[in-house]
């Protein structure tokens, strides 16, 4: 597959996104309308509807909750202020909403309280995004795209954080 990356390319998240692609043998490109997928595994801005369905497949957004759960900026920051047990690693598919696409994967990830939240981010949630990852595109490969509809009524979303 030809796999579009969205996002900051010096971010660990960028960087480790791109190896794993690489290491299965897929290409990484910069032209959205020659891939076959694009992905966004740290997107820190909303992109044009027009530009999430140019994929063949479409593009995948990676969210640090368990979707529709903790929906919105600030995922990790949120689940410690509200003293979580538990958050996810989630690609979820881009629509014209935010984080309120189908989700592809999804793996829960217990908070470890012992870390502040970046050092959290960096040693539990960068390797469940690569896991799910990882099973995303061996997925898509073979032709199966999971859709997991969100439950809306299980939302959250606090836009003060």
């Amino acid at each position: 597959m030809i796999v579009r990356i969205y996002g900051n390319e010096n971010t660990a998240a960028y960087g480790a996104a791109k190896a794993l692609i690489g290491r299965l043998g897929h290409t990484v490109t910069d032209v959205t309308c020659m891939s076959d997928l694009a992905i966004a595994p740290l997107l820190t801005e909303i992109l044009p509807t027009e530009v999430l369905g140019v994929p063949v497949y479409g593009t995948l957004i990676f969210h640090p909750s368990p979707l529709p759960y903790g929906r919105g900026a600030s995922a990790i920051k949120y689940a410690y202020k509200r003293q979580e047990a538990i958050t996810a690693a989630t690609w979820f598919w881009a629509n014209s909403g935010i984080d309120t696409g189908d989700i592809c994967e999804q793996e829960i990830v217990k908070i470890d309280y012992s870390l502040r939240p970046r050092e959290f981010y960096e040693q539990d949630i960068l390797p469940a995004m690569l896991r799910t990852l990882e099973r995303a595109l061996k997925d898509i490969a073979e032709g199966h795209l999971r859709k997991v509809p969100q439950v809306e009524k299980y939302s959250t979303y606090d836009k003060k954080l």
